[in-house]
């Protein structure tokens, strides 16, 4: 974990809570999420999340989403990213999908951007993951590009873009 924005965990969301990713949690957790789409669909290697969750980065901020103790899935932040943070992974578990979880994770995300200045907000998602882009539509996030071959051959991926925010100025620093 970085220090700087988006640096300071335990973050407590209105549903889970976000702790900084430890690396012996790295592999299980990896392990898990290629198990499901779009990680599945793609064939995406575990040992390759493992690494990238376990990265030291100092772009990055990467955490453990946990939903009563339980590890329920990970979140990696990139900021500053063409002036506005990038949220490159939201990953949760199966069981923990469809319960608002991610929008309490994209509420935190939005809170913390336009606590920073941010002018976007951004966000990628596989193009035959209707259900993720349908979500970050819902967010009010546009797509803004398409990506081929960004993280697997022959898969694009979206960039998806949320602008306007709304700022309060008194509240906001300049990023």
């Amino acid at each position: 974990m970085t220090s700087g924005p988006f640096s300071h965990p335990p973050f407590e969301l209105e549903r889970a809570r976000l702790v900084a990713l430890e690396p012996r949690s790295c592999a299980s957790l990896a392990a898990s999420i290629v198990a499901i789409p779009p990680w599945s669909v793609m064939g995406y290697p575990a040992d390759a999340l493992a690494r990238f969750l376990a990265a030291s980065d100092g772009g990055a901020s990467r955490y453990l989403v946990e939903i009563g103790g339980e590890e329920a899935g990970a979140v990696s932040v990139r900021f500053p990213w063409l002036k506005g943070p990038y949220l490159e992974l939201l990953a949760l578990l199966p069981q923990f999908q469809s319960q608002g979880v991610g929008a309490s994770i994209l509420a935190w995300f939005e809170q913390e951007g336009v606590r920073l200045g941010a002018r976007n907000l951004w966000v990628c998602a596989s193009s035959f993951n209707a259900r993720a882009v349908r979500f970050y539509g819902r967010h009010g996030f546009s797509p803004a590009a398409t990506l081929p071959g960004l993280v697997a051959d022959s898969y694009d991926e979206i960039l998806l873009r949320k602008f306007p925010l709304e700022h309060d100025p008194e509240k906001w620093e300049p990023a």
